[in-house]
């Protein structure tokens, strides 16, 4: 069980994240420098490695923050179609509320990252939900594509509802996704 951040370490952390997308939009995340970016957040340096092993962790926890604050803990996803509709429709609800960071992500050539942060979520996170298929390739899959629709869904102006979104999504993956459809 995780161990919930007390609210003054929540806070620095904040500023520490809130630090690297400044620093992002105007250097690649290979040349910010650590220096740069504590003076950016306002937090001292035994507090930016207190928190955070590299700036990559940092993107970690921010997006962790983001798309666990409506999960319960220790409750897997059951891979159905509905239960994964709720789920993808948290994630791009989430996500629009924070589009301009999402959408400097990948202006910031760390695409990869994202469509990494999202085929690792679950074993990052000690969720223990295995996965209903047994083919290597169905996760590279579905993070892709999941990665892929939420940037241009996000880069178009996000004209769709999330809701509507996340059911057009779920309805375009084939049925061997879910439990419920095999």
């Amino acid at each position: 069980m995780k161990k919930q951040p007390t609210r003054h370490k929540q806070s620095v952390k904040d500023q520490i994240v809130t630090g690297l997308f400044i620093e992002l939009a105007s250097h690649p995340l290979s040349e910010i420098a650590i220096a740069s970016l504590i003076k950016t957040a306002g937090v001292a340096r035994a507090s930016y490695y207190r928190n955070f092993d590299s700036k990559e962790d940092i993107l970690n926890y921010y997006l962790d923050q983001l798309l666990n604050k409506n999960e319960s803990p220790g409750m897997p996803t059951v891979w159905t179609r509905t239960d994964v509709t709720i789920k993808v429709t948290d994630i791009f609800q989430a996500l629009e509320e924070e589009k301009d960071r999402f959408l400097l992500l990948f202006q910031s050539g760390l695409a990869s990252y994202a469509f990494d942060y999202f085929s690792t979520f679950s074993s990052r996170n000690g969720i223990d939900s295995p996965f209903p298929w047994t083919d290597e390739y169905m996760l590279p899959f579905y993070s892709g594509a999941l990665t892929s629709v939420l940037y241009h869904w996000l880069q178009t102006g996000a004209k769709q509802p999330s809701a509507d979104l996340a059911e057009h999504f779920i309805s375009l993956l084939p049925d061997s996704f879910f439990v419920d459809q095999q």
